[in-house]
């Protein structure tokens, strides 16, 4: 668990534990795209593992699963640039792409409670 006190620098490969503070930071938001696009690229991620998997089981089709495993890895690339630019149009990042996990926290806690007290 990454400590919500501090900043997070993110960067187009987002590692497992960046994706897992962004989560957690995240928890109470009213909109869930942030954590929706977390699981997307996890999910993409899992896809392409799975596919240099089949390479090794299913060697006759090595081109087919190798175009699989390409196309899975510009999926990943604009789920990642997406996830930067949503952080950014939040106005979530630094000039140094540093997310501050207490922020986002704040926010998304405000934007539950007003839900819940409109």
């Amino acid at each position: 668990m990454i400590d919500s006190s501090q900043n997070l620098q993110l960067s187009l490969e987002f590692s497992d534990e960046q994706l897992l503070a962004l989560c957690e930071a995240a928890d109470v938001i009213a909109c869930e795209c942030p954590s929706y696009l977390v699981r997307l690229l996890h999910e993409v991620r899992e896809f392409r593992h799975y596919t240099s998997e089949c390479i090794e089981r299913f060697p006759e089709d090595t081109a087919t699963h190798e175009w699989l495993s390409n196309r899975a890895a510009q999926v990943e690339m604009l789920l990642s640039i997406t996830i930067l630019e949503f952080l950014e149009k939040e106005n979530l990042l630094d000039n140094h792409n540093e997310l501050n996990l207490a922020r986002l926290s704040e926010r998304s806690r405000k934007l539950a409670l007003s839900k819940v007290l409109n």
